[in-house]
C-alpha cells in the first residue's frame, strides 16, 4: 500500500489507496507521531501495513533508519504516547531559546555559526546543524522579521548583494595599500609578458621603434587586431599557434600596460564633473553591470567597475571607490537611474535631457493605444525642454499641469516635477552638460568590441578583456578629430611606440623590417629595361 505525502501551506496529510488523514500542522512532532501510528497498523495476518522504507518519506528521508529510530524511541518509552512526546530530546526548550536569542542579536547568522553559539552558551558539544534546523522550525518569524526590518532601515545590513559586500569588505580591510596598489587590478598577477623595462619602452615618447623587441611589437599588433574583432582562431592560424596562446599574449600585454596608463589618469584627471553610466554584460549566463565614470572635460574613464547588480548598494560602492582614489565629483551627469542618487553625498545631480525626451515617446506608447492621442500630446510634452530659458520651461510645465488630468498625463507630469531641479539646471548653461552623449559614444565603441563576444565565461576573464579594451581604446585615434583620447592628458602620446603600433601597425612594422616595402612602379619598370 503506497504512501503519498501531500504538503500545502505549512500543513501535511498522508494518503493511501484505502484512506487519508486530515490536514495536520507540518511540525516534526506530528510527523514522528504519524510514523509511529502508521507502523502500528497491521493487516488480518498481524503484519504491518507499511514498511519502514515507505514510512521514511513521512519524515523527509530516503533511509529506512529515519523511521526505524522513531519506532524504537516509542518502544523505549514503554509504548506510551505521553512518554514518547515528553521524553528528553537534544532539541529541548533550552536549545530553542538559545537559538532564538542568537537570532535576536543577529538575524542573518548561518546555521553553522548558530551551532557554535549553542555549544558555547549551553556547554554542550552534541548539537548538530540538523538539530539547529529543527529548533528553527519551532521559532516564530515575527520577532526575527521585526529585528531584520529595523536593521535594514538603519542601514546596518544589505540584501541580495553578497558578492558586492564581500568585495567591499576585502577592499576596506586593505587600508594600508598605496594608491597605485589600489589602482592596479588584482587580475594582473601571474601574467607577465616581458620585463618592466621592455614594457615601459612602449609608452615612452621618442623611443625608436627598433628598440622595441620584435616579439613585443607583434603582440601589440595582434592585440590591435583582436580589439577590432579579428577572431582569435584566425590570429592563431596566421601565427601558427593555438588561439588560447594568442589570448594569453595579448591579455598579458594589456594587463602589464594598464597600471602605468591608469596612474596617468589618476594623476592628471581632476574629475570634478563626471558622467556615470553602466553597460550590461552577460557572464556565465547571468547579467552583470560595467559601471564607468567619465570625466566631462577630458572624456577619459577614471573608474570602471564590474558589479553583479545596479542597485543603490552598487552605486554606493562606486562612490566609495571614487573617494578612495581621491576623486569626489561635485557634479554628476546621469541618464536618470534612481540608484545614482546614493552614489555620493553632496554631489549635484544633472539628468540627461536626451534620455528625458526619449522617455516621452516610451511613456505615451505604454499608456495610450490610439495614434491620434499620442500625436496630440507628444509635441507639447517634448517641447518642454526645447529652449534655453529656464522661465520658459516653468511656463510650459504649468500649462501641462493644467491639461494633465484631461489628457491623462498626470503621472508623467508628477515625475517631471520631481526631476525638474536636475533637468532645468543645464538649461541655458554653457558649463553644465545637458546630455550624456560623451559616455554614450564610449559605450558605442565598447559595443563594437563586445558584440562579437556575446558574453564572457567568468568574471575574471571579463575584467581582463575590459582592461584590454580600455588600453587600446585610449590609444586609438578618433575619426572625428584624428586624436586618441589619451592625448587629452598626455600630449606626447603620438610619439610613443604603442600609439604608432595601434594606429599605424603596418607602417610601424615595416620600420622593423617585418613587412616588405612596396616597389615603386618606376623602379620596377627601370629594372625591366635594364634586363632588356
Amino acid at each position: 500500500m503506497a504512501i503519498e505525502l501531500i504538503e500545502e501551506d505549512n500543513r501535511f496529510r498522508i494518503r493511501t489507496q484505502e484512506f487519508s488523514t486530515e490536514w495536520l500542522p507540518n511540525t516534526p512532532v506530528n510527523r514522528q507521531m504519524a510514523v509511529v501510528w502508521l507502523r502500528y497498523l497491521v493487516n488480518e495476518k498481524g503484519r504491518p501495513l507499511f514498511t519502514l522504507q515507505e514510512l521514511a518519506t513521512v519524515v523527509g528521508s530516503r533511509n529506512r533508519q529515519a523511521a526505524s529510530q522513531h519506532v524504537e524511541d516509542f518502544r523505549a518509552c514503554g509504548e506510551d504516547f505521553r512518554g514518547f512526546l515528553t521524553r528528553q530530546r537534544k532539541v529541548d526548550a533550552d536549545v530553542v531559546a538559545c537559538v532564538e536569542k542568537a537570532l535576536d542579536q543577529e538575524p542573518l547568522l548561518e546555521v553553522a555559526t548558530l551551532v557554535g553559539r549553542v555549544h558555547k552558551a549551553l556547554g554542550r558539544t552534541d548539537i548538530t546543524e540538523v538539530n539547529v534546523r529543527v529548533a528553527l522550525e519551532q521559532i516564530s518569524c515575527a520577532g526575527v522579521l521585526t529585528k531584520l526590518r529595523r536593521q535594514l532601515t538603519t542601514g546596518k545590513i544589505q540584501y541580495q548583494e553578497a558578492a558586492l559586500l564581500e568585495e567591499l569588505l576585502s577592499e576596506v580591510s586593505e587600508r594600508t595599500r598605496q594608491r597605485l596598489a589600489v589602482a592596479e587590478p588584482p587580475e594582473t598577477a601571474g601574467m607577465p609578458l616581458s620585463d618592466p623595462t621592455t614594457i615601459q619602452s612602449l609608452v615612452t615618447p621618442d623611443v625608436p621603434i627598433t628598440q622595441v623587441p620584435n616579439a613585443l611589437a607583434w603582440v601589440t599588433f595582434l592585440m590591435t587586431l583582436y580589439y577590432w574583432n579579428v577572431p582569435l582562431s584566425v590570429l592563431g592560424r596566421w601565427m601558427g599557434v593555438h588561439k588560447t596562446t594568442i589570448l594569453r599574449w595579448i591579455l598579458g600585454l594589456a594587463l602589464a600596460l594598464w597600471p602605468m596608463i591608469y596612474q596617468w589618469l589618476l594623476d592628471k584627471v581632476k574629475a570634478r564633473q563626471v558622467y556615470i553610466d553602466e553597460k550590461w554584460l552577460k557572464i556565465k549566463g547571468r547579467w552583470h553591470y560595467w559601471f564607468v565614470v567619465l570625466d566631462t572635460s577630458t572624456e577619459l574613464p577614471i573608474l570602471a567597475a564590474l558589479l553583479p547588480s545596479r542597485s543603490r548598494w552598487a552605486c554606493r560602492w562606486v562612490g566609495l571607490k571614487l573617494q578612495r582614489l581621491g576623486k569626489k565629483p561635485t557634479e554628476i551627469v546621469t541618464d536618470g537611474l534612481r540608484a545614482y542618487h546614493y552614489l555620493l553625498n553632496g554631489a549635484k545631480h544633472i539628468l540627461c535631457r536626451f534620455h528625458q525626451q526619449q522617455g516621452v515617446t516610451t511613456w505615451l506608447k505604454k499608456h495610450f493605444t490610439e495614434k491620434e492621442q499620442i500625436e496630440e500630446r507628444k509635441p507639447e510634452m517634448k517641447a518642454l525642454l526645447q529652449t534655453t530659458d529656464k522661465r520658459t520651461v516653468r511656463r510650459r510645465l504649468q500649462r501641462l499641469k493644467e491639461k494633465a488630468e484631461a489628457w491623462g498625463i498626470t503621472g508623467w507630469v508628477d515625475t517631471v516635477v520631481e526631476k525638474l531641479p536636475a533637468l532645468i539646471c543645464s538649461i541655458g548653461s554653457s558649463r553644465l552638460p545637458s546630455t550624456t552623449n560623451a559616455i554614450e559614444r564610449f559605450f558605442r565603441a565598447f559595443n563594437r568590441f563586445y558584440k562579437t563576444r556575446g558574453g564572457f565565461h567568468s568574471v575574471l576573464s571579463a575584467k581582463r578583456e575590459l582592461i584590454l579594451f580600455l588600453v587600446v581604446y585610449l590609444f586609438t585615434q578618433r575619426d572625428t578629430d584624428g586624436k586618441a583620447p589619451i592625448e587629452a592628458i598626455v600630449p606626447d602620446a603620438p610619439r610613443m611606440p604603442l600609439y604608432r603600433l595601434i594606429n599605424d601597425p603596418f607602417g610601424t612594422l615595416a620600420a622593423l623590417k617585418n613587412v616588405k616595402p612596396a616597389t615603386p612602379l618606376a623602379d620596377f619598370l627601370l629594372g625591366q629595361g635594364a634586363e632588356a
